[in-house]
């Protein structure tokens, strides 16, 4: 399902791409003319009173890239907050169980080199025959 989701949507944003490029394109060529653009008053001081002229295109395709860096920017800033928070939550996990591994010993200490608690006398004989000793205990 989520297979067949993800390619129904890349075709869809890509059929969606082309159209808009073809009606941007389309667009364009029917309005290729130059435009006179009013500075505004803020601006007197840089440019001066008269309006200047524009390149219709030009102007549409810098409105159209400052869209797109400025979507660009925001997406990729919300990604970077996403795997960030991926990120501390897998930290803080590793954390947790690091945590509770450390106190591991205090929950449940184990005998000191693994050897029984109690030790065992027909095992003792045994050793002392092999190393040659006379007697356990001595």
């Amino acid at each position: 399902m989520i297979r067949w989701l993800r390619l129904v949507t890349t075709w869809v944003a890509v059929a969606t791409m082309i159209g808009i490029g073809l009606i941007a394109g389309l667009f364009l060529v029917a309005n290729s003319g130059w435009i006179a653009i009013a500075v505004p008053p803020w601006l007197r001081d840089v440019f001066g009173q008269r309006p200047r002229e524009v390149w219709l295109p030009a102007l549409i395709a810098g409105w159209l890239l400052a869209a797109l860096l400025a979507a660009a920017l925001l997406a990729g800033s919300l990604y970077y907050v996403w795997r960030r928070r991926q990120a501390d939550a897998t930290v803080a996990k590793l954390e947790r169980e690091l945590a509770r591994l450390r106190n591991l010993p205090f929950d449940a200490p184990a005998p000191l080199d693994d050897l029984p608690e109690v030790p065992n006398a027909s095992a003792a004989q045994a050793m002392a025959r092999w190393s040659g000793d006379s007697g356990v205990g001595q």
